[in-house]
């Protein structure tokens, strides 16, 4: 997905782009990612006092498996952007850099008429993906002990752990009973 400064400065009202893209290479970088249908992409940019600004959003379904009980589910995903860009030629901030409260690390250098966004929106798609997915926020998990799905069957197995520290204290409270 390419923009092209010419037509961020031409074009008053900005440019809308609409794609659709396939990143292969997510479920192979993230273990917990099953599979993902491609994104579909609209993004805005316009250019202001030499700054390209490109909002947007990014929308997919994704199939993950539960870091807990270890069950594939699928969930809606939506991950925003806004990414603002300079041409590599306007290196020193404006007083409207200022005032917008943009600062050197907020802005990515581009050299060339072309932004190239693919690598933008693909890194936005990295930092939106869970780090630990689970199938629901209660979510009982594996049991330690035997392995089955405490979300499906309920267990008699000890799970209780004593801290082995502590565990001399715990003798000397069963003498007393």
């Amino acid at each position: 997905m390419k923009l092209r400064w010419r037509d961020l400065r031409e074009r008053s009202e900005g440019v809308s782009l609409h794609e659709t893209i396939e990143w292969p290479n997510l479920t192979k970088e993230n273990r917990q990612l099953i599979a993902i249908e491609p994104f579909d992409v609209q993004v805005h940019g316009s250019e202001t006092n030499g700054i390209g600004i490109v909002k947007g959003d990014l929308k997919s379904r994704a199939t993950y498996r539960c870091s807990r009980c270890l069950c594939d589910f699928t969930e809606e995903l939506h991950v925003p952007i806004a990414e603002h860009f300079v041409q590599k030629e306007d290196d020193e901030l404006s007083e409207a850099d200022l005032f917008a409260g943009l600062d050197e690390q907020d802005r990515t250098p581009v050299t060339g008429d072309t932004l190239d966004l693919s690598p933008h929106l693909e890194q936005a798609v990295h930092l939106a993906l869970p780090y630990n997915p689970v199938c629901k926020q209660d979510c009982a998990g594996l049991c330690p002990e035997c392995g089955v799905n405490r979300n499906e069957v309920t267990c008699s197995c000890n799970t209780e752990r004593i801290d082995p520290r502590l565990a001399d204290l715990a003798k000397f409270f069963e003498k007393d009973s």
